[in-house]
Order: C-alpha cells, then sequence, then structure tokens
C-alpha cells in the first residue's frame, strides 16, 4: 500500500472526522452508536480508496456520501431504539463559554435536536449540512446527488417544517 495513500487518508481523517462524528450523531441520537458509525464509515472509505483507480473530485463530499450510506445500513439493520433527549450530550460549546453560556447553547442544541429528529431523513440532513456544516447548495447537491435547485427548494421546505416543529415544541 502507497503512502501517499496512508498520508493522504490520514489528513482527511483529521482534518473531518469532527464534522462526519457530528453530523452522524445528530441523525442517531446516540454517542456510542455514532461513534462506531464513524468508524465504520473511515474504514469503508479508506477501503474503497484503497483501489486502484479511485479519484474523488471532492474528498469532503465523498466522506459524508460514505456517512449518509452507513446510516442508512445502521437503519435498514436494525430498528435501533431511541434514546431519551436527556441522553443525548451535546458538547459543541466553546471551551472559552462561560458555564451560564454553554448551559444555554446546549438547552438550544437540545430542542433543535429535537425538532430536528421529527423532520423526515432527508429534510434533517439539508439542514445539517446547510446550516451546522455550513456547506454551500452546490456542495450539499454533490453530497446527496440533487440538482441545485432541488437543494435549495429542499433547505426552504425543511427550514419550513423544522420552524413548524419548534413553535409547536416550544
Amino acid at each position: 500500500m502507497s503512502e501517499d495513500i496512508i498520508q493522504f487518508f490520514g489528513d482527511l481523517y483529521d482534518k473531518f472526522v469532527a464534522k462526519i462524528y457530528r453530523y452522524i450523531f445528530l441523525k442517531v441520537s446516540n454517542r456510542e452508536t455514532a461513534e462506531d458509525l464513524v468508524s465504520e464509515a473511515f474504514l469503508r472509505a479508506f477501503k474503497t480508496m484503497k483501489k486502484p483507480g479511485f479519484r474523488a473530485q471532492n474528498p469532503q463530499a465523498f466522506l459524508y456520501q460514505v456517512a449518509r450510506n452507513v446510516i442508512a445500513d445502521h437503519y435498514r439493520a436494525k430498528n435501533p431504539k431511541t434514546v431519551p433527549l436527556e441522553a443525548a450530550e451535546f458538547q459543541f460549546a466553546d471551551d472559552k463559554d462561560s458555564p451560564l453560556q454553554s448551559a444555554e447553547i446546549g438547552l438550544e442544541m437540545a430542542k433543535l435536536q429535537e425538532a430536528l429528529a421529527l423532520l423526515n431523513g432527508d429534510y434533517q440532513d439539508l439542514i445539517i449540512l446547510r446550516y451546522i456544516d455550513e456547506f454551500s447548495n452546490a456542495e450539499i447537491s454533490e453530497i446527496t446527488g440533487r440538482s441545485e435547485e432541488a437543494v435549495r427548494v429542499g433547505i426552504h421546505r425543511a427550514l419550513q417544517a423544522l420552524r413548524e416543529k419548534l413553535t409547536t415544541n416550544k
């Protein structure tokens, strides 16, 4: 195996592991399951990258596509029990935040996760990719395999559905 592939994969892992973890965690709401699925996603990505002639135009989009497939396989393989929201841990608060700010951020993230969980999977993906991972519509188009126009419309509809869930769950 080429040292270049190993180095390239290591660099991709270092750069994207936190984002892939966050994406998966928001979809499965369980830390241990998310960790397992992240490992599976990167293992699959590495196996694919080792294949002769593999070329990813956009390695980030490739990793998100692999992560989406791993999540889909996870839900297809078994119907996981939902974890109560209180058991989910969000750790997106900045270390520089005060304890009060961290608690407020955690509470807002919990509300957002609860509302996101009520949306269908496509809407969840679009909102996470656009507003949490901050991808452009073109990048989301590449990840999801949809046209940019379909992504734009989907994001608009997903936001409407999320707003509705957030206002009805106050």
